[in-house]
This record gives C-alpha cells, structure tokens and sequence, in this order.
C-alpha cells in the first residue's frame, strides 16, 4: 500500500514541481526517490540502473533526431524560410486563419511521419512569425502545436505510420488501416473540436489584453519593412526544404529498415538543401552551434524524464498495480480505456500504457469475438488521453522548445490532448455500436 501511495505522491511531486518551474533533472531525481523509498527498491541500483538505463537509452536513441531537428529549425530560422512561410501563410489565408493553419501544417507534417520531436524545432520558429503577425501569445503553442501529433495522427487516422498505430498490428493481425470509416470520422471529430477550442482561446486572451511577448533567447525577427522583406527567401525556396523532407522520409523509409535511420537522413539532406538555398543570410556555423545546442539541452531534459519512467517501470509496486489494473471486473472496452489511461498516466506514456495492456490483454480481448479492426482502432485511440501529462515527454518537450512555463500553457493543452481525445473514444465507441467499421 506504501509502495502505490508513493507512486501518486511522486507524480503530485513531479507536476507541482514542474509547474513551480524547477529544472526537470531536479524533479525527476525528487520524485524517483519517492518511488524508491516507498516501493522498498535499492536506492543505488535503482538510480544507476533503472533511471541511468531508461536516460542513456533515451538519449542514445534520439540524440541525432534531436540534434538534427533543432538545427533544421534554426536553419529554416535563420535562413528567413519561417519568417517567408508565415507571411504567405498570413497573406493567403488572413491572420484570423493561424489556428488553421497551424493544425493543417502539423497535420501535413506528422502524417508524413515526421514524429513531434522534429514538428516541435521544425515548426517553433514558423509559429513565432505567425503568432507575432497575429499578435497572439505564446502559452497556446505547445498545446496548439501537440493538438494533432500527439492525437488525431497518432492514434485517430487510419494510415499513419506511428508507433502507436503499429503496436496493435503486432496483437491483432490487423494493419495501420484498421477501421477506416470509425478512424476517419473521428479525425475530422477531433479537428473540428481542436479547431473551435484554440479559436476560442486565442479570442479570449485578446478580450484580455495578453500580447505576444517573446522569450529570452528568443531571435525576434526585425524583418517588417518592405526592404527586408524583399531580402526573404521566395515562398517556394522557404516551403522547398519542408517538402524535400517530407518527400524524402517517405523515400528513404522505403530503402532502410529502421524508421529513425530514414527520418534522420530525411533531415540531413533537408537541412543540406536549406544551407545552399539560404546561402549569404546566415553564419553557417553559428546557425548549427545554436541548433546542436538547443537539441541538445531539450534531449537532456526528456531524458530525465524517461529515467523517471525507468524507476516507475522498475518498482514492484508498478507491477503489482498493472496485474491488479488488468484484473478488474469490467466490460472489455471500459476495462481497455481505464487501464490504458491509469498506465499511461503512470509511465506518462501512450506507448508503454498500450503496450503494457495489449501485452497482457490482447488474447482475451480476442477471446471476446469482437472485430480485431475495432480492438485495434479503439485500443490505439483509448492510448490518446492521460498519456499527455506534465511528465510526458512531448508535453515536456514543446515547453522547452518554446522556452515557455508549463503553469502557463498546461490547462489548454490537458483539453486538447486529453479531454478531446477521450470525447473522440466515446464517439469511436458510439460509432461502433451503430455498425461502423
């Protein structure tokens, strides 16, 4: 009892903390220390091996993707690319039409498998151009940014090469595909709610007269009279290494077996081709110090965090909660959506709370005689909810990258990529019983 009393306490830690704005290396290791005293683990083998291991596994895993990404998004940057991209964007569709905008590039971008590390540098410094134009404040952009990653192109649209549409594969037999009709009403569901709800806020802070205000370290761009603007790069030239990297991912992931190795050559030959278009308005190696640092410092801060999930993960209060989870008297699509969301709560995970159940679940889940493309659609969807805690690490991520506070931008980002989604299972499921597939 100690031990499950322990793991609430140190997420009620974690998330003050992280909302009191103290350094995430700090936090992880406070809160770990709760779940290592409380769930009766080894103090040094714990931090040395759990959290030590998940943190150098992370940041092994994702160092180049990171680094890469934040030197794409400084490139495009400072190349002028994100501020050419938003002038058109704003000339084309009018400044009432960023929140469209925003939600349809991040579509484009995540559906073409671009994962939310690369989104959150590539499309930072797109943003501040458009939210500078549009005067709109920054606290909306991790949740705005997230709206459509870390939901709808995730879990929700059929297609969609994410790690969280492929797990069910490997369960069910099934393929990214599952349940068109259901995962395609739901998307657009799911958009349009995102769509109405960020155009509200964005209303709602300019009825409170909040401002763009730019961050410290922030390059706020002085390019606004004619002259400058005519030394931008053209909005083909801006839009041209966006496109090679979409292309490319697509291309490459045909060629090599491992998805990170093909995103990561996507984005050296982005980046190549960024460095020859916008030749002559960068320094070129201060452009890429900056960029590597930026990546850098955000995988550091990730990092701890998934050291955090190691440490949870490890303890076998963890364990014996998911056996209990697993074990409750209800019917299979409640026992999947509240077993996932506890998980994912927990290890602040869509990935491990999907994995963790079907791991466990799936043969029964089959037992049922429930169409595997359902099981399939609805468990990927069921994923989408608590899994966007302070402590996730896309959530932990688009703070970092916008260098904004999570007690600022939290609450919208808990509507978007928490309480939409779970309307969107609930229509999944409506949908369902009405004879959808």
């Amino acid at each position: 009892m100690l031990g499950v009393i322990g793991i609430f306490v140190a997420l009620a830690v974690l998330v003050y903390l992280t909302f009191k704005g103290w350094h995430m290396g700090v936090v992880a290791l406070a809160s770990s220390l709760i779940v290592i005293l409380t769930g009766g683990m080894d103090v040094w083998p714990a931090i040395s091996e759990s959290f030590a291991g998940s943190f150098t596994s992370f940041a092994g895993s994702w160092f180049l993707i990171f680094s890469l990404g934040a030197i794409f998004g400084k490139v495009m940057d400072q190349g002028g690319a994100s501020l050419s991209i938003a002038n058109w964007m704003v000339k084309v569709l009018g400044k009432k039409h960023i929140v469209l905008i925003v939600l349809l590039t991040t579509l484009v971008l995540s559906y073409g498998g671009i994962g939310v590390f690369v989104i959150a540098f590539t499309m930072y410094p797109i943003c501040m151009a458009l939210f500078k134009e549009a005067d709109i404040p920054k606290k909306i952009f991790p949740g705005l940014l997230l709206a459509v990653p870390a939901t709808i192109t995730m879990v929700f649209l059929p297609g969609t090469p994410s790690t969280q549409n492929l797990i069910p594969t490997e369960f069910f037999g099934t393929t990214i595909y599952a349940a068109p009709v259901i995962g395609i009403i739901t998307s657009v569901f799911v958009f349009a709610l995102d769509f109405v709800f960020y155009n509200w806020v964005v209303k709602r802070c300019a009825a409170r007269g909040e401002h763009f205000v730019a961050s410290p370290g922030d390059d706020e761009t002085k390019a606004q009279s004619a002259e400058e603007l005519a030394k931008l790069p053209s909005p083909a030239a801006a839009f041209a290494p966006l496109v090679v990297l979409i292309v490319s991912i697509f291309i490459f992931q045909q060629v090599v077996s491992v998805a990170n190795y093909a995103v990561c050559l996507g984005m050296l030959l982005a980046i190549l081709v960024a460095l020859v278009l916008y030749r002559g308005k960068m320094n070129v190696k201060e452009t890429i110090h900056a960029g590597t640092t930026n990546g850098l410092n955000t995988l550091m801060v990730t990092s701890c965090i998934m050291g955090f999930g190691g440490v949870v993960t490890a303890s076998p209060t963890y364990a014996a909660c998911t056996q209990w989870l697993l074990s409750l008297d209800m019917s299979p699509l409640l026992l999947m959506f509240f077993s996932i969301n506890v998980i994912c709560m927990i290890t602040g995970s869509s990935t491990g709370g999907l994995n963790i159940f079907l791991n466990s679940m799936s043969e029964y889940l089959i037992s049922t005689g429930m169409n595997l493309q359902i099981l399939h659609r609805l468990s990927a969807i069921a994923s989408a909810g608590l899994d966007a805690m302070p402590h996730a690490s896309g959530v932990v991520i688009a703070n970092s990258v916008a260098k904004t506070d999570m007690i600022d931008t939290y609450k919208y980002t808990f509507v978007s990529q928490c309480l939409i989604p779970m309307l969107g299972f609930g229509l999944a499921v409506i949908l369902y019983m009405a004879g959808l597939c």
